[in-house]
C-alpha cells in the first residue's frame, strides 16, 4: 500500500497535526520517517493514506498548521518527495 508522509518540525507538532486529522476523520499515525528521508535531526512525520492527502492538507491549513515537506512512501520502503 502507498502512504504519504507529512514531515513535521518536532514530535509535538506531529502529535498536534495527527490529532487535528483524527478529529476530521482522517487516520493519521505519528512516526519517525525512514533514514533515507530524514537524514538529520529529530524529525517526525504524520503518515496518512494516499487517498486522503488533499483532504488532510486542507484540514491542516484550515487549522492554521500548514505542513512541511511531503513524501510518498511505497510498499517496498522507498520514497520520494512530492509537491502538493
Amino acid at each position: 500500500m502507498v502512504y504519504y508522509l507529512i514531515i513535521c518540525r518536532s514530535l509535538t507538532y506531529a502529535q498536534r497535526a495527527a490529532k487535528v486529522l483524527e478529529r476530521a476523520g482522517i487516520s493519521a499515525m505519528v512516526m519517525r520517517p525512514p533514514v533515507k528521508i530524514a537524514e538529520k535531526g529529530c524529525v517526525y512525520c504524520v503518515k496518512i493514506s494516499e487517498k486522503r492527502l488533499r483532504e488532510a492538507l486542507v484540514v491542516l491549513n484550515n487549522a492554521g498548521m500548514g505542513h512541511g515537506k511531503i513524501y510518498i512512501l511505497y510498499a517496498d520502503g522507498s520514497g520520494r518527495e512530492v509537491t502538493a
